[in-house]
Protein backbone atom coordinates (compact mmCIF):
# COMPACT_ATOMS: atom_id res chain seq x y z
CA UNK A 1 0.00 0.00 0.00
CA UNK A 2 1.45 3.43 -0.93
CA UNK A 3 2.48 5.69 1.98
CA UNK A 4 0.07 8.46 0.91
CA UNK A 5 -2.82 6.00 1.11
CA UNK A 6 -1.85 4.93 4.63
CA UNK A 7 -1.94 8.58 5.79
CA UNK A 8 -5.36 9.11 4.31
CA UNK A 9 -6.69 6.13 6.27
CA UNK A 10 -5.48 7.54 9.62
CA UNK A 11 -8.45 8.29 11.89
CA UNK A 12 -7.86 10.68 14.84
CA UNK A 13 -10.51 9.07 17.05
CA UNK A 14 -8.55 5.83 17.08
CA UNK A 15 -5.55 7.44 18.76
CA UNK A 16 -4.60 6.03 22.08
CA UNK A 17 -5.81 8.00 25.11
CA UNK A 18 -3.58 8.53 28.14
CA UNK A 19 -4.26 6.07 30.96
CA UNK A 20 -5.12 8.83 33.44
CA UNK A 21 -7.34 11.62 32.16
CA UNK A 22 -8.21 14.43 34.53
CA UNK A 23 -11.73 15.89 34.49
CA UNK A 24 -12.24 19.50 33.42
CA UNK A 25 -11.64 22.14 36.10
CA UNK A 26 -13.89 25.21 36.29
CA UNK A 27 -11.81 28.39 35.88
CA UNK A 28 -14.66 30.83 35.21
CA UNK A 29 -16.27 33.34 37.55
CA UNK A 30 -18.37 32.11 40.45
CA UNK A 31 -22.00 33.12 40.34
CA UNK A 32 -23.46 32.34 43.80
CA UNK A 33 -27.11 32.66 44.77
CA UNK A 34 -28.57 35.04 47.37
CA UNK A 35 -32.16 35.81 48.38
CA UNK A 36 -33.55 38.46 46.00
CA UNK A 37 -33.65 41.93 47.51
CA UNK A 38 -31.83 45.18 48.10
CA UNK A 39 -28.16 45.04 49.16
CA UNK A 40 -25.26 47.44 49.63
CA UNK A 41 -22.12 46.52 47.69
CA UNK A 42 -18.63 47.75 46.80
CA UNK A 43 -17.35 47.34 43.23
CA UNK A 44 -13.95 45.57 43.21
CA UNK A 45 -13.27 44.33 39.72
CA UNK A 46 -14.20 44.97 36.12
CA UNK A 47 -14.20 42.13 33.59
CA UNK A 48 -14.22 43.12 29.96
CA UNK A 49 -15.25 44.81 27.91
CA UNK A 50 -16.19 41.68 25.99
CA UNK A 51 -18.09 41.27 22.73
CA UNK A 52 -21.06 38.97 23.46
CA UNK A 53 -21.75 37.08 20.24
CA UNK A 54 -25.15 35.80 21.39
CA UNK A 55 -26.34 39.32 22.24
CA UNK A 56 -24.37 41.12 19.51
CA UNK A 57 -23.19 43.81 21.93
CA UNK A 58 -20.32 44.88 24.14
CA UNK A 59 -20.63 44.31 27.89
CA UNK A 60 -18.65 44.65 31.09
CA UNK A 61 -19.11 42.72 34.31
CA UNK A 62 -18.83 44.63 37.59
CA UNK A 63 -17.87 42.24 40.37
CA UNK A 64 -19.04 43.59 43.71
CA UNK A 65 -18.59 42.50 47.33
CA UNK A 66 -21.65 42.38 49.55
CA UNK A 67 -21.24 44.58 52.63
CA UNK A 68 -23.58 42.66 54.97
CA UNK A 69 -22.22 39.16 54.35
CA UNK A 70 -19.30 37.42 52.71
CA UNK A 71 -19.66 36.95 48.97
CA UNK A 72 -19.57 38.56 45.56
CA UNK A 73 -22.26 39.44 43.06
CA UNK A 74 -22.01 40.50 39.42
CA UNK A 75 -23.73 43.27 37.53
CA UNK A 76 -23.59 43.54 33.74
CA UNK A 77 -23.59 46.81 31.79
CA UNK A 78 -24.11 47.26 28.06
CA UNK A 79 -21.56 49.27 26.05
CA UNK A 80 -23.42 49.27 22.73
CA UNK A 81 -23.99 47.09 19.72
CA UNK A 82 -21.46 48.47 17.24
CA UNK A 83 -18.82 45.73 16.81
CA UNK A 84 -16.13 48.34 15.97
CA UNK A 85 -16.39 50.66 18.98
CA UNK A 86 -18.28 51.27 22.23
CA UNK A 87 -21.50 53.21 21.90
CA UNK A 88 -23.17 54.32 25.16
CA UNK A 89 -26.58 56.00 24.93
CA UNK A 90 -28.19 58.37 27.47
CA UNK A 91 -30.88 55.82 28.33
CA UNK A 92 -28.36 53.05 29.14
CA UNK A 93 -27.64 51.81 32.65
CA UNK A 94 -23.94 52.48 31.99
CA UNK A 95 -24.53 56.17 31.18
CA UNK A 96 -26.79 56.74 34.19
CA UNK A 97 -24.42 55.00 36.61
CA UNK A 98 -21.35 56.78 35.22
CA UNK A 99 -23.11 60.15 35.63
CA UNK A 100 -23.99 59.36 39.25
CA UNK A 101 -20.43 58.29 40.09
CA UNK A 102 -18.91 61.33 38.36
CA UNK A 103 -21.41 63.91 39.61
CA UNK A 104 -22.84 64.91 36.24
CA UNK A 105 -22.97 64.40 32.51
CA UNK A 106 -19.77 63.88 30.52
CA UNK A 107 -18.35 66.73 28.48
CA UNK A 108 -18.21 66.31 24.71
CA UNK A 109 -15.53 63.72 23.77
CA UNK A 110 -14.79 62.96 27.45
CA UNK A 111 -13.88 59.29 27.98
CA UNK A 112 -16.43 57.50 30.18
CA UNK A 113 -14.02 54.98 31.68
CA UNK A 114 -15.34 51.88 33.47
CA UNK A 115 -12.51 52.09 36.03
CA UNK A 116 -14.49 54.96 37.59
CA UNK A 117 -16.72 52.28 39.21
CA UNK A 118 -13.85 50.54 41.05
CA UNK A 119 -13.91 51.12 44.82
CA UNK A 120 -17.35 52.76 44.76
CA UNK A 121 -20.31 51.78 46.97
CA UNK A 122 -23.82 51.18 45.58
CA UNK A 123 -27.26 50.10 46.72
CA UNK A 124 -28.40 47.41 44.28
CA UNK A 125 -31.37 45.16 43.56
CA UNK A 126 -30.42 41.49 43.29
CA UNK A 127 -32.56 38.97 41.40
CA UNK A 128 -32.18 35.41 40.15
CA UNK A 129 -31.02 34.95 36.56
CA UNK A 130 -33.61 32.71 34.92
CA UNK A 131 -32.34 32.68 31.30
CA UNK A 132 -28.96 31.96 29.71
CA UNK A 133 -27.15 34.10 27.11
CA UNK A 134 -29.29 32.63 24.34
CA UNK A 135 -32.56 33.49 26.11
CA UNK A 136 -33.25 29.89 27.03
CA UNK A 137 -34.57 29.07 30.52
CA UNK A 138 -32.08 28.01 33.18
CA UNK A 139 -32.87 24.99 35.31
CA UNK A 140 -33.18 25.58 39.04
CA UNK A 141 -29.68 24.14 39.57
CA UNK A 142 -28.16 26.53 36.97
CA UNK A 143 -29.70 29.73 38.34
CA UNK A 144 -27.55 32.37 39.99
CA UNK A 145 -27.99 35.83 41.48
CA UNK A 146 -27.14 38.98 39.57
CA UNK A 147 -27.45 42.71 40.03
CA UNK A 148 -30.57 43.77 38.15
CA UNK A 149 -30.39 47.49 38.98
CA UNK A 150 -27.94 49.91 40.52
CA UNK A 151 -30.47 51.84 42.60
CA UNK A 152 -28.23 54.41 44.27
CA UNK A 153 -24.61 55.55 44.34
CA UNK A 154 -23.60 55.61 48.02
CA UNK A 155 -20.18 57.18 47.65
CA UNK A 156 -16.47 56.64 47.25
Amino acid sequence: MPAAHKLAMHHPTRERKPKTMLPPVWEGAEYPRYPPGTYDVRCNLIQGPDWLKNHRRWSIRLECNLLTEEGTISGFLNLGDDPHHFNVRRQSKYYKLWCEVNGGHPRKRQPMHWDDFIGKFFRVRIVDATKNGKGEPLSEAERYSKIEDFLEFLGP
